[in-house]
């Protein structure tokens, strides 16, 4: 400690005026006091007011549910660190479970970044500046609005703004607690959110470039050292480089080759597909970085190393969180990090151990005291919280590789795609526009003024780099271990330091106990490597505030935008750097005006004309620019745009000529930095407008860019009307209500304390009648229908939207001229930009989906009260208006039957998924087993003969004709072989009845092009051997020959007659007409040829009250018996609906009212003797039915 830290920060000529007091009756308080407190107060009002009143987000959801029951709360990477679930529940416990109490945590960090930038960042940002760096984290729309959102992203802002005080701060006078501070918020952070990875690799590279630039201006011995030093970092980098390369065509899908159909789902070919590269690649960098170490080593000599405060700092968090980086080497591998089987815990255990030991060695060598000290806390923490307070030891176990694991997993997951640009052009200048406005012009003042490197506790001064010889105590003989030189005895007092005899004798003492430690021991042989360093507690002369926050700002935009999802709320990390570096500039130009100048020279008059200037020279452009320009005509609009104009011309001019008169005598500096500080006032109530209306106005809607799946309103109002019902009914809440997968977000929340709610996910049955109120989201909405049917009122809401992705997407610099040039999109951007008007946009870019009516994309929920209920609780007796009843067209002859037969087993195997069935000419079933990967065949009392398959997926690369992925079809030739649509491989094979593979094909030429299928489903073959598949992906049926030759295709995607969406199920009836289950047509459509056999035509369709849900697993299937009758299955209800030829409905069975339950039911075929075989493959089973006569 020296005399210098006594007081800080040193007062300025140009910052002193906040030392005047306010009163002149309260003389101790002063200007900046009253800021601070104005700030402070300003903070607490605006984090606090109306916290309780947006509808919990998606993203919310996932963290305040579990932390409701934390005792059961076990650590999943998903949902990131566990810190947040105990802050909640310590909120919880001292304010109740509510809206307002789950966001107390997040708003109670937002307070606290505002504090600790106003009490401790004045140290490195001058008085003034922390004031204005604060006054920014007041009014950032992005802090304000995640201080009033139940996420991670504030407590990382805290984390990180400290962690970047506690760097310089180290720095400065290299005291022990500031590294246990750090390694407290370092622990924290990553007990938090696994961007404590990404922020520990910026501080890696910022503070290795340091410290390389230290160690260059060093004594090195042997000189040559240095040389050799520097080829081996140049090296280490460029193979960083081609890692990194190599990483990324990892990454890169493939091109497809010509005729290749991708699966719809299942692997993905990429550029390089072998982890080999990769590893040899990362390989051959470690070992040039252990080179460039060694010759460090030998240039510099261990000690001198250790003497380094910036190697501390690299030193220290790489050793702590070397364990953690367990899920790398494990992925590089070809393990999944995030197996939490037995045999992938023990695969984690060990390679943690082994780092473990690697971390032990390496703290031990680096400083055996302070590596000991910090250990304990960082693992004390990660331990307490990954455990929950110990009670979950698997956390633990998760928490070492699951964190990374799952982030490098998510690094082939664009959540949401958002372009490259997102941040940069995007989020940044709708949002933080004056942050970043700030960062440019603290990086033109640094270069300008040379301050990247500044005078301790005076940021806004230059200070040159002094050399090794005397900045440092000489280490590079290892024999001197003198810690403290005369130098650094010297103390340099600032002249506007004032000290009084208490305190120089204080410092006197501190000097006398430095000058007097003794020298220590110096051990021979390896053990000098695991002596404690030399103590060197002197004060930096100068410290790289701004390189740093400059360096944080640039690579936080870089790698929150190169690293995996590109979210909205991540934009936090990159405004947290840019605001103290704008604060510093503020500051700098703050203290720099000439204020004594401005005074004299009329600045009040020139600042107040100057808004003139800016609002009538903007008003002036508006009419240029806008879609009205003067001079146009004589028509009423026209003439007013030209008044318009002349009125702002006239002001210009004006306000123009007044401030040249009051300008000619200023300095053209002074002016200048008086000008842009009055532009950055303008541009910050324009922020604060900003942020006011980001959170206190739009906060429940997708108006605004800075939320992303976001509950509406609506739902909140679900739930309060629910309370209601529930009270008046009850008396409290334990009204059932049952609701569904799609709404889950936020009943999961809202729900919490009602003891008879029902999650029913989407297995919807007839037993939720028992709830006299049901909330279903759009997926479900069909399937809901025949349990409410006229016994319930339906009210319809908006569940939840997202932003409108077309606002930003596929931008290109042609297609922004393009806009920029047209009048009407150019005014549509400015009213979204400054008012988050879309009316204008909606326009000129003719986009009718932004309105809050309109929005899209957007879902719906509805919600349904039965009527008996509503009927008791409507205000005044009056109840809503009833619907029609709803007509069930099927009513009239819906049975209940119970199957003649139930088959589970195929042989030894159980029926996982089965799918179509074909009959043969002797009555045999052949049967899709879609999920076993096989064919199976049953004689004609479901016995079994033979099955033949297995899985092969073309993913995977080329597998021989027999095997398959999930058929879904099949179909049994006039010859007696076998047709199989296998369907995740996009192609059809050819079988004979005892299951020898005859031939296959999946690419076939159309008008001389490659085509091909994607996920075939449905397979037929007619009475001459042609084979008919519905290519359901490409929404088409296509012709073959029997060998697989292509002939001809029909449908094509649409609404009309011979069109078709989603098709399935086929069958041809002997007289050559072609049924087809017209799937999301809701309709069944036969066609026929026209005499060359080539030429399909809709013949007749019908609709059919079946097949609403989009579910994967609703794709029916058809069948025609010997009268001509067509049977259709309705999966997602689990029914079977009979028509005549016609499409005349004749009998239903299944569904909530048969005797027998069935689940999904997927494939329909007919016997001669008029029985119906189906397959559930929910129950996995075969049932045979006797329909009714």
């Amino acid at each position: 400690m020296s005399v210098e830290s006594l007081k800080f920060p040193v007062k300025t000529r140009n910052d002193r005026w906040l030392d005047k007091a306010v009163f002149p009756w309260w003389p101790n308080f002063t200007v900046e006091q009253l800021l601070i407190a104005l700030i402070i107060i300003l903070t607490l009002v605006t984090r606090f007011y109306d916290l309780g009143a947006r509808t919990m987000a998606h993203d919310e959801i996932n963290h305040v549910v579990p932390a409701y029951t934390i005792e059961n709360y076990v650590y999943d990477p998903v949902t990131h660190g566990p810190f947040q679930f105990h802050a909640l529940a310590l909120s919880y416990f001292l304010f109740g479970d509510s809206d307002f109490s789950a966001r107390v945590p997040a708003a109670l960090f937002g307070i606290g970044v505002v504090i600790f930038t106003l009490f401790a960042w004045r140290r490195y940002l001058g008085r003034v500046g922390s004031l204005c760096a604060a006054t920014l984290f007041m009014i950032s729309p992005y802090i304000l609005f995640y201080s009033r959102y139940t996420r991670n992203e504030i407590f990382i802002v805290f984390w990180g703004l400290v962690m970047l005080w506690l760097f310089l701060r180290y720095m400065e006078d290299g005291q022990s607690k500031w590294l246990y501070w750090l390694t407290f918020i370092t622990a924290m952070h990553y007990a938090d959110k696994a961007t404590s990875y990404i922020f520990t690799a910026e501080a890696s590279i910022f503070l290795a470039l340091l410290f390389i630039y230290e160690a260059l201006h060093r004594n090195w011995k042997p000189a040559n050292a240095k040389n050799r030093f520097l080829i081996a970092v140049v090296v280490t980098l460029a193979l960083i480089v081609v890692t990194l390369g190599v990483y990324v065509l990892g990454k890169t899908p493939a091109p497809m080759q010509t005729g290749v159909i991708p699966p719809e789902a299942g692997g993905a070919v990429y550029l390089i597909n072998s982890k080999l590269p990769l590893i040899a690649s990362a390989g051959v960098t470690g070992i040039a970085a252990i080179a460039a170490i060694v010759f460090l080593v030998q240039g510099l000599g261990w000690q001198q190393i250790r003497s380094s405060r910036t190697f501390d700092l690299i030193a220290l968090p790489l050793i702590l969180i070397l364990p953690l980086l367990a899920a790398l080497p494990l992925t590089l591998l070809g393990f999944d990090a995030t197996d939490y089987s037995q045999a992938g815990i023990i695969r984690s255990g060990i390679t943690f151990t082994l780092l473990a030991a690697l971390s032990v060695l390496l703290g031990m060598l680096w400083n055996p005291k302070k590596f000991l000290r910090c250990a304990a806390i960082f693992w004390g923490i990660f331990i307490v919280f990954y455990t929950t307070f110990f009670s979950h030891g698997e956390g633990f176990f998760k928490g070492i590789v699951g964190a990374l694991g799952y982030w490098m997993q998510q690094q082939t997951v664009e959540r949401g795609t958002q372009p490259l640009y997102y941040y940069a052009l995007v989020q940044i200048p709708m949002y933080e526009y004056l942050p970043a406005l700030g960062t440019v012009i603290a990086f033109i003042i640094g270069l300008s003024q040379k301050l990247f490197f500044a005078k301790v506790n005076e940021p806004f001064n230059h200070v040159e780099f002094v050399p090794a010889e005397s900045e440092v105590p000489e280490m590079a003989a290892e024999d001197d271990q003198n810690p403290v030189s005369d130098k650094e005895s010297e103390i340099a007092l600032p002249a506007e330091a004032q000290f009084d005899s208490e305190e120089l004798q204080l410092a006197e003492e501190l000097l006398h106990e430095e000058t007097e430690q003794e020298e220590p021991v110096r051990p021979g042989g390896i053990r000098r490597f695991f002596t404690e360093p030399p103590l060197d507690e002197s004060r930096a002369e100068r410290l790289p505030t701004l390189a740093l926050l400059l360096f944080w700002s640039v690579m936080s935009l870089l790698a929150f935008s190169f690293a995996g999802e590109r979210m909205p709320w991540l934009t936090t990390h990159i405004t947290m750097p840019m605001i103290l570096a704008a604060g510093w500039a503020l500051g700098y130009l703050i203290e720099k005006v000439d204020w004594q100048e401005v005074r004299e020279k009329q600045g009040w008059l020139v600042l107040l004309l100057s808004g003139v200037f800016f609002i009538a020279f903007g008003s002036l452009l508006g009419s240029l620019l806008g879609t009205e320009p003067p001079f146009q005509g004589k028509e009423i609009v026209q003439l007013q745009a030209t008044s318009d104009f002349l009125l702002a011309l006239v002001g210009t001019i004006g306000a123009g000529a007044g401030l040249f008169a009051l300008l000619k005598n200023w300095g053209g500096a002074n002016f200048w930095k008086a000008a842009l500080l009055a532009f950055f006032g303008l541009l910050s109530l324009q922020t604060a407008r900003t942020a006011y209306r980001a959170a206190y106005i739009n906060y429940d809607n997708a108006m605004e860019l800075l939320v992303y799946a976001h509950s509406t309103r609506d739902m909140k109002d679900t739930v309060e009307q629910i309370e209601t019902i529930s009270k008046r009914l009850y008396g409290d809440k334990t009204i059932k209500v049952a609701y569904d997968n799609n709404v889950r977000y936020p009943y999961w929340w809202y729900m919490r304390d009602y003891p008879n709610k029902v999650d029913f996910d989407q297995n919807v049955t007839k037993s939720l009648q028992d709830s006299p109120v049901i909330v279903v989201g759009s997926s479900n909405f069909s399937k809901i229908e025949p349990v409410v049917r006229d016994e319930y009122y339906r009210y319809d809401y908006k569940r939840m939207w997202w932003p409108n992705e077309s606002l930003y997407r596929d931008w290109s610099l042609a297609s922004v001229l393009g806009d920029l040039k047209d009048p009407a999109k150019r005014s549509a951007i400015w009213q979204l930009w400054f008012n988050r008007d879309y009316t204008q946009y909606a326009a000129a870019f003719n986009n009718p989906s932004l309105t809050l009516a309109t929005w899209s994309p957007s879902d719906t929920a509805r919600m349904y009260i039965k009527k008996d209920i509503a009927a008791m609780i409507w205000e005044y007796g009056v109840s809503p208006e009833p619907e029609a009843p709803r007509v069930d067209p099927y009513a009239g002859n819906t049975v209940s039957l119970e199957p003649l037969s139930v088959i589970n087993y195929a042989g030894e195997t159980p029926f996982n998924a089965p799918r179509d069935i074909a009959t043969a000419a002797d009555g045999s079933l052949f049967v899709a087993d879609s999920r076993n990967h096989r064919i199976v065949h049953l004689d004609s009392q479901g016995l079994f003969l033979n099955a033949f398959g297995g899985y092969g997926n073309v993913m995977d690369g080329d597998i021989p004709g027999g095997l398959m992925n999930e058929p879904w079809g099949v179909a049994v030739g006039p010859d007696g072989n076998v047709y199989v649509a296998d369907t995740w491989n996009h192609r059809i094979q050819v079988f004979t009845p005892d299951g020898q593979f005859l031939r296959m094909w999946s690419v076939f030429e159309v008008n001389g092009l490659p085509d091909g299928f994607w996920g075939p489903r449905g397979i037929a073959v007619d009475q001459t051997g042609r084979v008919f598949v519905t290519d359901t992906g490409k929404q088409r049926v296509v012709v073959f020959d029997a060998n697989g030759t292509y002939l001809t295709q029909f449908g094509g995607l649409g609404l009309e007659a011979g069109n078709l969406d989603e098709p399935v199920g086929i069958e041809i009836s002997p007289d050559g007409k072609i049924y087809i289950a017209d799937t999301w047509n809701y309709r069944v459509q036969v066609f026929e040829p026209d005499p060359t056999g080539l030429q399909f035509r809709s013949a007749r369709l019908w609709e059919v009250d079946a097949w609403s849900s989009d579910s994967l697993d609703n794709k029916p299937f058809l069948a025609l018996d010997n009268d001509g009758n067509v049977y259709i299955t309705d999966p997602d209800r689990g029914r079977v609906i009979g028509f005549d030829s016609e499409g005349t409905f004749k009998v239903l069975w299944g569904g909530f009212d048969n005797s027998y339950p069935m689940g999904v039911i997927s494939g329909i075929a007919t016997t001669a003797d008029g029985k119906v075989w189906v397959s559930d493959s929910t129950s996995n089973t075969l049932l045979l039915f006797q329909p009714p006569e």
